[in-house]
C-alpha cells in the first residue's frame, strides 16, 4: 500500500481556512496553532519542483501569523469540529 504525503492536503487546509477568513485575518497579526508538526516548516521549506506549494506559500506572504504546534489531545477545537458535526433534519 502506498502512504500519502499528508504535508501537501495539510497546507491545503490551512490555505481555504485563511482565505475564507481573510476578511478578518488580513492586517491583522494573528496565531495558527497546528497539530501537524511538518507545517512548521511552512514558509523554510525548500518547494524546488512543486509549483503548487510554491504558489500556496506566495498566497500566505501577505498575512501575519505565527504559527505554533499544540499537541493533538489539547486540540480540542478540531477534534469537536471533525467528531460532532450536526445533521440538519430532513
Amino acid at each position: 500500500m502506498l502512504r500519502k504525503n499528508s504535508w501537501p492536503m495539510q497546507q491545503c487546509a490551512v490555505n481555504k481556512a485563511i482565505q475564507k477568513f481573510q476578511n478578518f485575518l488580513y492586517g491583522k497579526e494573528f496565531i495558527l496553532e497546528t497539530d501537524h508538526q511538518p507545517l512548521l516548516y511552512l514558509g523554510k521549506a525548500p518547494y524546488g519542483q512543486n509549483g503548487r506549494l510554491m504558489r500556496w506559500a506566495l498566497v500566505l506572504q501577505q498575512y501575519q501569523f505565527t504559527l505554533r504546534a499544540i499537541k493533538g489531545s489539547e486540540n480540542v477545537g478540531a477534534d469537536f469540529l471533525s467528531h460532532h458535526l450536526v445533521t440538519p433534519d430532513v
